[in-house]
């Protein structure tokens, strides 16, 4: 090979990789969230809006982190999806807590360990690429063409969405989509992680699965009445779901937070605290009267 040629082709690869540095670097960014300085890799539109609105979207997320998650406590997050409350929980308390992230979609699974590194919390937030069900499985992963409201359309393989299903092609209305890309998935329940899998018991669990909840709640029975788990954030899809799901919760011992009821930005949040003793207060039938947004079922939850 002429010298010259070589020479030439060996600035080329530098150029290359400088460019491909800065291109990089354009895409991590820093976010100001409650005062914790958290790096997000933004790779794709969804991830830009995601990031844009990491303090305005779900508010009263941050807020439950803040006033329940506490040193040394150990939180599950259903549905991480890149990271963005397991990020802010471990910044939040100093590392000192663990969090183990659970998201399915490939995707989402690898921005999701790569803001893990790039916010230096590798060992304290652990991601884990499992479908949290009602039992130990292999199923499907369907990836819904629709997957994030109007922002991805089409054949799109991208970071941040949402929407997807495991085990069946339907959406969180029960309504049947024809996936454009499949997975295969593990399923787990909440009681075999750590029954059987030997994680550590979860002191708090956040559950937003888009669809999947009843089934997760199903597999959680252990999970629900052991007086360690201390507090439950739940989206919930669906009115008929929605009563069923919070009749569990209340059977194992849980009650309402109302600062955290209806909130304004989130069309279907519960969080539910463990209850140290039954409260007759608390009155049942009026709380599953109240009227469900646009097919979701939205209410808050305490104990004492």
């Amino acid at each position: 090979m002429n010298p010259l040629s070589r020479v030439s082709r060996g600035v080329r690869c530098r150029v290359a990789n400088y460019l491909r540095h800065v291109i990089c670097g354009l895409e991590i960014q820093t976010y100001d969230v409650k005062g914790c300085a958290i790096e997000l890799h933004v790779g794709s539109e969804i991830e830009a809006y995601r990031a844009s609105t990491y303090t305005t979207k779900e508010p009263e997320t941050l807020e439950w982190i803040e006033q329940y998650i506490g040193p040394n406590d150990v939180f599950y997050d259903v549905g991480a999806d890149i990271g963005l409350y397991s990020l802010f929980a471990a910044k939040w308390l100093g590392g000192q807590c663990k969090v183990y992230a659970l998201e399915p979609e490939a995707m989402n699974y690898a921005q999701l360990s790569r803001n893990i590194f790039l916010n230096g919390l590798s060992g304290i937030v652990v991601p884990c690429c499992v479908a949290v069900t009602d039992g130990l499985c292999f199923d499907h992963f369907y990836l819904n063409p629709h997957n994030f409201e109007t922002m991805v359309r089409g054949h799109s393989l991208v970071s941040g969405s949402a929407l997807h299903s495991f085990g069946t092609p339907e959406d969180y209305r029960g309504e049947p989509f024809r996936s454009f890309h499949t997975q295969g998935v593990v399923g787990v329940s909440l009681d075999y992680l750590w029954q059987g899998w030997g994680l550590p018991f979860p002191n708090h669990v956040k559950i937003d699965v888009d669809g999947l909840e009843e089934k997760i709640v199903a597999g959680a029975e252990l999970t629900l009445k052991d007086p360690r788990l201390k507090s439950i954030l739940i989206e919930i899809s669906g009115d008929a779901k929605g009563r069923s799901i919070i009749r569990t919760l209340l059977g194992a011992g849980f009650r309402e937070v109302e600062e955290f009821a209806n909130s304004p930005s989130s069309r279907s949040r519960a969080l539910l605290m463990k209850a140290v003793r039954t409260t007759s207060s608390f009155d049942l039938p009026n709380m599953l009267d109240m009227a469900p947004v646009e097919g979701a079922y939205s209410a808050g939850y305490c104990g004492g």
